[in-house]
């Protein structure tokens, strides 16, 4: 730690109360933040308290606690839904068509992963698990044993008695909350403080924050969850939503307008009561069908209706475009006013651009290393005959060479885990999904026949959808038609009365389709307009730094289609962050400011500012812009790391240590921060040994760089996909 001499830190005046918890709002996720201040007679104050991670709850391997109530046939109680739904029968109806209605033994796709698991790393360890899926064995300490596959505990999935019991919720993850498991107060008609009670016992103040969902949809692994690569972010649906505009936070960039939405909005939006039920406000109910991407288990529960909304909401997640035509000698043409010419036998490669317009989180989400969402390429002739294709087989084949937008997770020797097998990730060698409101540009080469065919050419490409990778379906299937799965197939319809079946096909979701003609003065694509160009430059600013400059073209014509001051700002702040990916501090600032005029104080520029200062030296210059940003974001604890960095870096250790306590109260187990926490207290003269082991227990693993260098080398296809914007050669067809 020593031989680490820049500290990287944030300066931000934080309220300094003894209790973290204290320090957040109401929604357990906010810090509450001061005006920033750099005043010399903060110095002169007491230190805040240290914050370390929270160590695991009563039950090893998992952050879950039991806080109240007798823990004797507490499964059963937390298992028990039907005395919920004899008044509430809207919502449990609702429920039972969820993915909450079901647990790691009686979903056949958790169930292959959890039972690999218990076999290879032991069942006590698997309690790590059980937090977020099988709460009402994990209360009864039943996870250390066998599980009979007619329990009922085993059935029961997350119920009302979980998420109505969370007495609180901390952002680690892992199960992050408190259960009161005891009895719910029955209330009876006529007796108004009988309902009083029972709303105070079923409505603690989590369960209408966002905190509680993220205390089960963000997941870390190391030795408590059987991984020996010290410490790797599992599944995290919260952070990249906490960075984004549906949660205030504008550090990523000037976008559109957009409203503030939680967890709750996307995925519990208010539908019709059609079965009375009390809970019901003018005749809707807050939906409890947890609706996202599950087409695969409402097709295995044979519930069309389910399906049908899950497939609605996933056609408006992210919108398609073949954007561009880049010939060899590199220049480029755009769809959208007529067709483009091509000549016989010349190569070109096309860009198809990809974003998430309405995700709140990554698209897509979840467990990303196992999901399946693909683009689908091919280039026909005027008579419909396909010339050359890319991804046309991935429905059936997942060695297709298509690319996919998912998470690459793998083992020492860089080679991808496709079954969940978590306790066997070493490293992740890239993520390929995208961010909210963010694109991505997959580029494809293709080689115009040297005869050429009639025109003009079609360029169709489709992003098509299914939950799972067909690798992790075979695993589920196989398991399923063991005697063993029958017996969990037979406890699931003694139980819930369904038997799930993962040997049948997938439903295929084609959330968007977009088309671009080569050629023969065929029809325009369609007018391109702002967004489309817009979106172009996003994903093109993704690429590596040499590269970053083909985003300047899409960004110039954006300003130049801009309908509104908004736009305008948007485009403007899009060359502000290629300039400060360049180093070009004059440029940088003349954007920014051009910018600042029509969205003043946005912290997208003062982040831009503040990159670029940093990548000429100029700390505390750099501190005074990222605090601008971290100011207007509060829930963004990117933006506290990278101010982290600056004040530590300026010799402020003082500044830096108080600035940490926001992003930590964020991100508890964020490398950088609890890094500069314990070196701005060393360079302070204080006791940091408490602090430097909390780092050093979640630090990256050291053979993180080892493993993706392996993957690059030994790993078909690998290194191409490392590339942020790279290509795909299309397959000519003979």
């Amino acid at each position: 730690m020593k031989t680490k001499s820049a500290v990287l830190l944030l300066a931000m005046a934080v309220g300094c109360a003894s209790a973290a918890k204290d320090e957040r709002s109401a929604d357990g996720l906010q810090p509450r933040v001061s005006a920033p201040t750099s005043d010399p007679a903060s110095a002169a104050s007491p230190l805040s308290p240290t914050i370390l991670p929270v160590a695991g709850g009563q039950f090893a391997h998992t952050q879950f606690r039991v806080v109240k109530g007798d823990r004797k046939d507490a499964g059963s109680r937390v298992a028990d839904v039907e005395a919920c739904a004899q008044c509430h029968a809207d919502v449990a109806a609702q429920w039972r068509t969820s993915a909450h209605a079901f647990a790691s033994f009686n979903n056949p796709v958790y169930r292959t992963s959890v039972l690999k698991f218990r076999a290879e790393v032991g069942n006590a360890k698997s309690q790590f698990c059980a937090g977020c899926h099988d709460v009402s064995l994990l209360v009864d300490n039943a996870m250390t044993q066998e599980i009979d596959p007619n329990d009922p505990r085993a059935h029961a999935g997350i119920t009302c008695n979980t998420c109505h019991g969370v007495a609180n919720a901390r952002p680690d993850g892992n199960a992050s909350y408190d259960l009161d498991v005891s009895d719910v107060p029955i209330p009876k008609d006529g007796d108004t403080d009988s309902v009083l009670r029972h709303r105070a016992r079923v409505a603690a103040t989590p369960l209408r924050t966002a905190s509680l969902c993220i205390s089960c949809h963000r997941s870390f692994l190391n030795d408590d969850s059987g991984n020996t690569a010290r410490h790797l972010i599992g599944q995290d649906d919260a952070t990249p939503w906490a960075r984004s505009v549906y949660a205030g936070s504008q550090g990523a960039r000037v976008d559109q307008v957009t409203d503030e939405k939680d967890c709750r909005a996307c995925h519990m939006p208010k539908e019709p009561s059609t079965q009375g039920d009390p809970a019901a406000k003018n005749g809707s109910i807050t939906s409890h069908r947890f609706l996202g991407a599950h087409t695969w288990l409402a097709a295995m529960r044979g519930d069309p209706a389910q399906q049908t909304k899950v497939e609605r909401l996933l056609k408006s997640a992210a919108s398609l475009d073949v954007a561009a035509v880049i010939r060899a000698n590199g220049s480029r043409s755009y769809g959208g006013a007529a067709a483009i010419d091509v000549a016989a036998g010349e190569h070109v490669d096309f860009d198809v651009v990809v974003k998430n317009e309405l995700v709140g989180h990554r698209f897509p989400g979840g467990v990303m290393d196992a999901a399946d969402t693909w683009l689908d390429v091919r280039v026909s002739d005027a008579d419909g005959n396909v010339l050359a294709d890319a991804g046309t087989n991935h429905d059936r084949d997942p060695n297709d060479g298509a690319h996919t937008f998912s998470s690459y997770m793998a083992d020492g020797d860089g080679k991808r885990l496709l079954g969940r097998e978590t306790h066997g990730f070493k490293a992740n060698v890239y993520n390929a999904t995208i961010p909210p409101r963010d694109a991505v540009v997959v580029r494809y080469g293709f080689d115009v026949p040297a005869r050429l065919p009639k025109l003009p050419l079609s360029v169709s490409v489709k992003l098509r959808h299914r939950p799972r990778s067909l690798n992790l379906q075979d695993l589920a299937c196989k398991e399923y038609r063991t005697d063993r799965g029958h017996a969990y197939a037979k406890g699931g319809l003694k139980n819930v009365a369904k038997n799930l079946d993962p040997c049948k096909p997938q439903p295929i979701v084609d959330i968007a389709e977009s088309e671009l003609h080569l050629g023969g003065g065929g029809p325009a694509s369609s007018t391109r307009g702002f967004a489309r160009d817009f979106a172009h430059g996003q994903g093109l600013l993704r690429a590596l730094q040499e590269h970053a400059w083909e985003a300047r073209e899409p960004f110039e014509r954006a300003l130049a289609e801009a309908q509104s001051p908004r736009e305008q700002a948007m485009a403007m702040g899009g060359l502000a962050q290629l300039a400060a990916r360049e180093g070009a501090k004059d440029l940088t600032f003349e954007w920014a400011t051009k910018a600042e005029a029509l969205v003043p104080g946005h912290p997208a520029l003062a982040r831009a500012r503040a990159q670029v200062l940093m990548s000429q030296w100029k700390w505390s210059e750099a501190a005074d812009q990222y605090r601008l940003a971290a100011t207007a974001s509060p829930r963004d604890d990117g933006l506290f790391g990278e101010l982290a960095i600056a004040l530590g870096g300026s010799g402020r250790a003082r500044e830096a240590l108080e600035a940490t306590r926001p992003g930590l109260l964020l991100q508890p187990r964020d490398w950088d921060l609890l890094r500069v926490q314990a070196l701005s207290l060393e360079a302070m003269g204080v006791d940091a040994d408490a602090a430097k082991d909390a780092f050093l227990a979640v630090r990256p693993p050291d053979d993180a760089p080892g493993v993706r260098g392996k993957c690059s080398k030994n790993v078909a296809g690998c290194a191409n996909e490392r590339n942020p914007v790279h290509t795909h050669p299309l397959r000519p067809r003979r």
